[in-house]
């Protein structure tokens, strides 16, 4: 068993459901810092926990907004997995929740208590498995692979049906492309490429590198979008570092 680290979370006012997502949002922020690589998630809330496992519908806006920006993060780790746990079989999280309410302003250090100063949707949230967004390039792929409907144009037909064959798309409906020498390479969205960039290209993998080298290594990192290197490109050209 590894150490465990414990720590609360305070934000500015919030509903029950936004608390937990808030929360989680947070620790899965500390857990990729640590270099976790497979989560084990509990949650008091089951709505929550039915929402982010697919079981439950997202009807609010915000709701849908936290939803999105979690999914993106989850898919940032090789496994995770979150279940329910009632808070009262949950004693130690319970009293960490208390701590964070009860501690006084002038307390707050970097370790047990973390006081957030803003929400996370306020940054803008990422849709990484809505198909409803016609900007997002991945929804033909997957909407073909779902229901196999061709365009009625030959033409178009025949390109989709060839370019989809490299692609497969999982349960929880997350498109990945299949490499030639790699092992499946996620397909990202709009909302999570600009991280990904960033944190390949002078974040976990060290120095700055041109665009071409960039691309090689968000490939190898398991990683696939339409015009990768058009999009490396522009990064590499608005780095002061480069």
């Amino acid at each position: 068993m590894g150490n465990a680290v414990r720590q609360s979370i305070r934000a500015v006012k919030l509903t029950n459901n936004e608390a937990e997502y808030e929360a989680m949002i947070a620790v899965l922020e500390l857990a990729k810092i640590l270099g976790a690589e497979v989560i084990e998630g509990k949650c008091d809330s089951l709505l929550v926990v039915n929402q982010v496992n697919g079981m439950f519908e997202v009807k609010e806006e915000q709701m849908r907004r936290y939803l999105d920006k979690l999914q993106v993060m989850l898919h940032r780790f090789k496994e995770w997995t979150l279940q329910y746990v009632p808070r009262d079989q949950n004693s130690k999280v319970d009293a960490l929740a208390n701590l964070g309410l009860l501690i006084d302003d002038d307390e707050f250090d970097s370790g047990m208590v973390v006081q957030l100063m803003k929400l996370v949707v306020e940054e803008g949230h990422a849709e990484i498995n809505s198909t409803s967004l016609t900007c997002d390039w991945r929804n033909k792929y997957i909407d073909y692979l779902k229901t196999e409907k061709l365009p009625s144009d030959p033409k178009e037909s025949r390109a989709l049906r060839t370019k989809a064959a490299r692609f497969i798309l999982s349960e929880d409906n997350t498109l990945s492309r299949r490499t030639f020498d790699d092992p499946l390479s996620i397909c990202l969205g709009p909302g999570d490429i600009e991280y990904v960039l960033r944190e390949v290209h002078k974040g976990t993998c060290g120095n700055h590198s041109g665009a071409e080298s960039l691309v090689r290594k968000i490939i190898r990192a398991g990683y696939y979008w339409i015009g990768m290197e058009k999009y490396a490109k522009e990064f590499v050209q608005k780095c002061d570092g480069c």
